[in-house]
């Protein structure tokens, strides 16, 4: 389970309606969204946090992405050391 804030945590469903068909591609739209840059977008320090693929018994796939979009962590008054 995972233990995330719900005020700081979105789910995304992805649908793959020929993945049968094209298994190269069912992954295309979610690989799309994933590679965006989001530096100068509303939710740069946006993390996945699961994602999760389940067959929709017609030869598609579900994808399903949760992501901690790092609002909570910003708002923090202790900053951590950066690892390096």
């Amino acid at each position: 389970m995972l233990n995330l804030p719900a005020a700081d945590t979105r789910v995304f469903l992805f649908h793959s309606p020929n993945a049968a068909a094209n298994p190269s591609g069912a992954m295309d739209a979610v690989n799309l969204w994933l590679s965006k840059d989001r530096s100068g977008a509303r939710y740069p320090n946006l993390r996945i946090a699961n994602i999760s693929v389940t067959a929709d018994g017609s030869g598609g796939v579900y994808t399903l992405v949760v992501c901690d979009l790092g609002e909570a962590a910003l708002g923090s008054a202790s900053a951590s050391p950066s690892e390096g």
